[in-house]
């Protein structure tokens, strides 16, 4: 699992590892990484962390190479880890643009063609990926981000097809605003993000815990004939 070190990917970790899978909390910042690894050991759960870059290929690499080394199979993969720096086009550098791009987009790409090696030879397996309410609707200020999640879908979509043959399902998951650090940090002066809750049908924000059912849908038996799909958590903000 990508950006397993904290906010959404932190609770999928451990809603995984407390369903019983051994997870691979592939994350940058080595420190929360190991934070996740001693908390899911601490619930008698298995866990590796192993600091990645998921937008740098080598990186993607060791990191499968250490999953397999240490597990000798995977079964699902969650692309989680993403950025969202808030910048104008007119002010926006071309490198914001590509990190945007190349965490979110390439980093996803690059992960799940690290794995699909394994996937095939063992004929089944899942693919989730992280996308946003932004694919959808856009992003104010964050049209790298937006193109980013936009891209998620229809790779997505794309690989269901190409993988579908081999049992392995392919699927998105588009979080609305939920309650992590980086909408907080992204906030206009004296907002408050409980506030975005009143235009929201179901009356509040997302939590992180909002998404460790649908993942965990994705990811079982039940999911199975579940494939190229865009999975709305949102509270009904966007009706898709």
């Amino acid at each position: 699992m990508t950006g397993a070190g904290q906010g959404i990917g932190r609770a999928l970790a451990l809603g995984m590892a407390d369903e019983g899978a051994a997870v691979i909390i592939a994350e940058l910042n080595a420190n929360n990484a190991r934070e996740v690894e001693r908390e899911i050991q601490r619930r008698e759960g298995e866990a590796l962390a192993v600091q990645t870059d998921v937008s740098d290929e080598a990186s993607v690499t060791a990191m499968m190479a250490r999953c397999l080394e240490r597990f000798g199979k995977v079964d699902v993969l969650v692309n989680n880890a993403g950025i969202f720096p808030n910048a104008p086009v007119e002010a926006m550098d071309e490198s914001e643009w590509d990190r945007v791009i190349g965490t979110n987009l390439v980093g996803t790409f690059l992960c799940s063609r690290a794995v699909v090696p394994t996937l095939i030879a063992q004929r089944s397996g899942r693919i989730i990926s992280m996308a946003s309410g932004r694919a959808l609707e856009g992003a104010k200020n964050g049209s790298h981000y937006a193109a980013s999640k936009g891209g998620i879908l229809g790779f997505t979509r794309a690989l269901s097809l190409e993988l579908a043959p081999f049992g392995i399902t392919v699927n998105a998951l588009c979080p609305g605003i939920t309650d992590t650090a980086q909408p907080r940090a992204n906030l206009p002066p004296g907002a408050r993000l409980e506030d975005v809750g009143a235009n929201i049908p179901l009356g509040r924000i997302g939590e992180v815990e909002d998404l460790v059912g649908p993942t965990l849908f994705l990811a079982s038996d039940a999911g199975r004939f579940v494939t190229g799909q865009t999975v709305v958590v949102n509270g009904g903000a966007i009706r898709w």
